[in-house]
Formats: C-alpha cells, sequence, structure tokens
C-alpha cells in the first residue's frame, strides 16, 4: 500500500499595481512560452521579450534540465525581484490550523525587467512539479512544449494528424 503524500502545496502569491493576487496560472505561462515562437499582431515588444525569455528557460530546462549552472543563472534572473513576508488573511489562503498563515509576496512592479517576470513565472512553474511531464512536439517545424503523459507526442491533434499525413505520404512514394 502507498503512503499518503503530504498535503502541503506551494502557493505563489503576488502584488501588482497594488492588489494581491494568488498566482495558478500554470497553463498560461506553457501557452505564453510557446507564443515566443513568433511575435503575434496585438503583443507589446515588453510582452514578446517575456514570452521569448519563457520560452528560452523552457528550452534550456528541457535540454539540461536542473543543473547547478542552469539554477544559478535562474537565480541570478530572479535576484531583482523583491519579496516581502506578510501574514494573509484566511479568505486569502485557508488554514488547517484555523490560524493566519505567513508568506512571501513577491512585489511585481511595472518598472521590473521582462527578464525577471519570465523567471519568475518559469520559477513558479519549475518548483510546481508540473515540468516533470514537459515535452516538446515531435513535429519538426512545430517546436511547441506541452505537458502530457510520457506515451504523448504532439501538442495538439493537428500535429499528429500532420504528422500520420506525412509519415503515409513518404510511405506510399517508395
Amino acid at each position: 500500500m502507498k503512503k499518503a503524500l503530504p498535503s502541503q502545496k506551494a502557493v505563489f502569491i503576488y502584488r501588482s499595481q497594488g492588489e494581491v493576487r494568488v498566482w495558478n496560472l500554470f497553463d498560461e505561462v506553457l501557452e505564453a512560452a510557446n507564443k515566443g515562437l513568433n511575435k503575434e499582431p496585438g503583443d507589446s515588444l515588453r510582452e514578446s521579450i517575456v514570452y521569448r525569455k519563457l520560452y528560452e528557460w523552457m528550452s534550456r530546462y528541457y535540454k539540461e534540465g536542473t543543473t547547478e549552472d542552469f539554477l544559478d543563472d535562474l537565480n541570478a534572473a530572479l535576484y531583482s525581484i523583491r519579496y516581502s513576508k506578510h501574514i494573509l488573511p484566511l479568505d486569502l489562503i485557508p488554514s488547517e490550523t484555523g490560524y493566519p498563515q505567513s508568506g512571501y509576496i513577491a512585489e511585481l512592479d511595472e518598472n521590473l525587467e521582462p527578464e525577471a517576470f519570465a523567471a519568475d513565472d518559469f520559477s513558479k512553474l519549475l518548483s510546481s512539479g508540473k515540468l516533470k511531464r514537459l515535452k516538446r512536439c515531435q513535429v519538426e517545424h512545430c517546436k511547441k512544449f506541452f505537458l502530457g503523459p510520457p506515451q504523448r507526442k504532439w501538442c495538439s491533434k493537428s500535429c499528429g494528424s500532420a504528422f500520420r499525413v506525412r509519415k503515409k505520404r513518404k510511405k506510399d512514394s517508395l
């Protein structure tokens, strides 16, 4: 029989434009990293830099894993983010004990460099453990990242279909 895992769950809290929020944008970070492949209409220069940097962190993690050099570089990029310790209200972070919990709030102001935003979002994704399922689409021209089970090979049904069609055409031409 398996032992129960501890129920401790990482909670990421940040303050932006004076408002305190709980960060739970795991899927959005992955989508943003994939936007880093191409600049899309409507993206500001700042957004496109953040997206590109997220994609670079994802690619590097995919190739290297959590090497000492990788973590040193990530920590250096995170260095400019200020954190402050707060006692958090129960409506923000519920507590099993019924008492307010303490936590650190990342101060993400508009003057922060886009590279620091990207490093912050990537570090939250990394420390959540969700990247253990990180995959890169096996279609040559796609290169998008996705989270999936070990047997999954493509980021979407359309990429899987395109791969199978190309494979069949190649086989038929022989």
